[in-house]
């Protein structure tokens, strides 16, 4: 496995958000505009839909995908990133992102792998862990 590590800057627009029904918690709809800094390069395109509130005893979800587009240790094109996290009421915070399957484009087609994501001080950072075919 290869890994390209870095930071990102992350954009957020609010679309549409939903009332909790009965016994149930509310639900959003997020768009956001990721730019990456470092050996992965380049902009992700997304939507996120979110279940909760995640804060200090609140469970929460979310789900998303985002399309990335650039270049990751210097070769170019793009891939589906699929999103599956949670948190439950102690904290507990669970976060995969996968890359999706037969998504890879130009120099990237092929390519596996998985993205870790951390916050630290406010700064967003990433593990980009990928195999890619021969060239």
């Amino acid at each position: 496995m290869l890994h390209a590590t870095g930071s990102f800057d992350v954009r957020m627009t609010p679309e549409a958000q939903g009332d909790a029904p009965e016994g149930g918690m509310p639900t959003s709809r997020v768009g956001f505009l990721k730019t990456f800094i470092g050996p992965m390069q380049g902009t992700a395109t997304g939507t996120m839909l979110a279940a909760g509130n995640p804060s200090p005893g609140n469970p929460a979800a979310y789900v998303a995908i985002d399309q990335f587009h650039g270049k990751v240790d210097g070769r170019e094109g793009g891939f589906l990133l699929l999103h599956r996290g949670t948190i439950d009421r102690a904290g507990t915070a669970v976060l995969t992102v996968v890359i999706a399957p037969d998504s890879g484009t130009g120099a990237l087609a092929g390519i596996e792998g998985t993205l870790a994501i951390e916050v630290k001080g406010g700064k967003h950072l990433y593990d980009l862990a990928y195999r890619l075919p021969p060239r």
